[in-house]
């Protein structure tokens, strides 16, 4: 994750930790307001959960030896609370499992990183709607397979992104809610070490954590976790297709776009000429690898009974690299988007070196009603190839024909080769994209 002035790499093993700790400190607030112990042994056992007097790493390293580190670290725990005291050590991670710690904590991580992501995806948004609001009757050649189509509004692509956006936004705010809910049942699921005071522990420990309390624990189900992350992997394809659009615009002999300059940024080390769409390409990479992280959770799904034995295990590797390419690009392209500098000059001359071939479909089209289909597209194939051939423009070679004189008059031959008229439709689906109602 790329660290940042405004927060903490919330995904790293030693907050990991912390967030663990935090789960057993409130499981202990939660035991005492369900009258299972005393505030006094709740109050020992949540100052012993300070994380600044547990090492990490050495815990990771003897969570390996013994399948979770909650083991050495509920052990670390009960013998820190015992110096604080003897009684209350006796109930630390009462009527737990290592599982519930885990998955707690994993949501506690997932949670926290979430707002750094929707602040990111808000910044894109606003930095391209008002590109496209800029840009609404920007001409610049569509392009399909790679070649050069009618002219589009460059506001219309700019749009298109914020939407793509947006929808990724929401469809992890949709998810989030219920993916990301407290796990508390016990060895097996059904809270019996606790008795009749299990669902109160649950509901306490829930409002504790300010979790989503499910209706039941949901050890061997990850249908929820994996939505999340599923909307996470598509998130990050949303931006990586932006992050290929933004790069084939930057081309050196497109060059209708280019990343923010910064110094020392986007060199090479070897033809000081370029100028690299390394954002582009970093969130290209990232892309690239995200794929494979959420079809490791889904192979991870079909878990064994009452507790997986591997699947479960390689969740939280999978899930910490996950979110952290979310965070990763996301903060990349809000970057891009509040500083992408538009060649206007370019991409009209770009469109003009078609000499209005791209123009066909538009000519063919006005030619329909007294052509008919074939006809018509036979001309203009023939008026294309006269055009390249004779180094002209579509038009010139156009309103020469006889058989276009016959049925266009020039103020229609004129019209079809207008690049406002040809940006047809463009400035309603700019305002039905940017409506974020709607979108």
């Amino acid at each position: 994750m790329k660290s940042t002035d405004e927060s903490t790499d919330v995904l790293s093993s030693e907050h990991r930790l912390k967030t663990m700790l935090k789960v057993e400190a409130a499981l202990a607030s939660a035991l005492a307001k369900s009258g299972i112990i005393s505030k006094k042994h709740a109050a020992a056992i949540a100052k012993a959960c300070r994380p600044d007097s547990f090492d990490a790493q050495a815990l990771e390293s003897l969570g390996a030896k013994a399948g979770t580190p909650v083991i050495p670290l509920v052990k670390a725990l009960v013998e820190k609370t015992h110096t604080l005291s003897e009684s209350a050590a006796c109930f630390v991670h009462l009527g737990a499992t290592s599982q519930d710690i885990l998955d707690t904590a994993t949501v506690l991580q997932l949670k926290e990183v979430l707002p750094f992501i929707y602040k990111n995806l808000l910044r894109i948004e606003s930095g391209f709607s008002d590109l496209a609001k800029e840009h609404a009757q920007t001409p610049v050649l569509g392009r399909t397979l790679l070649q050069a189509g009618p002219p589009i509004s460059f506001g219309l692509k700019a749009a298109g992104w914020v939407a793509a956006v947006r929808r990724g936004r929401i469809r992890i705010e949709q998810a989030a809610p219920h993916s990301l809910s407290l796990q508390f049942g016990g060895a097996v699921g059904n809270l019996s070490s606790l008795g009749d005071k299990g669902l109160a522990v649950s509901k306490h420990l829930a409002d504790e954590l300010d979790l989503l309390l499910p209706k039941a624990p949901w050890h061997t189900h990850r249908d929820a976790l994996v939505e999340l992350a599923t909307a996470i992997g598509i998130l990050v394809g949303s931006l990586a297709k932006i992050a290929r659009d933004i790069s084939l615009h930057m081309q050196g002999e497109v060059a209708e776009l280019h990343e923010p300059a910064e110094p020392g940024k986007g060199g090479s080390s070897a033809m000081p000429h370029k100028r690299n769409p390394v954002e582009c390409m970093r969130i290209l990479a990232a892309s690239n690898r995200t794929p494979a992280l959420v079809s490791s959770l889904l192979s991870a799904m079909p878990q064994e009974h009452e507790r997986g034995l591997g699947g479960w295990q390689s969740e939280w590797p999978t899930l910490r690299d996950l979110f952290s390419a979310a965070l990763d690009v996301s903060s990349s392209m809000a970057a891009l988007s509040e500083g992408l500098e538009v060649n206007t000059g370019k991409m009209l001359a770009n469109l003009e070196a078609q000499q209005e071939v791209v123009f066909s479909e538009r000519l063919s089209t006005s030619l329909l009603p007294n052509l008919g289909r074939l006809e018509a597209q036979e001309l203009v194939a023939n008026l294309v190839n006269q055009s390249i051939k004779q180094n002209k423009n579509l038009s010139q070679v156009a309103a020469k024909d006889p058989t276009i004189q016959s049925v266009l008059d020039p103020e229609s031959l004129a019209a079809v080769f207008d690049i406002q008229q040809a940006l047809g439709s463009s400035l309603v689906f700019i305002d039905r994209l940017l409506q974020k109602e709607e979108s």
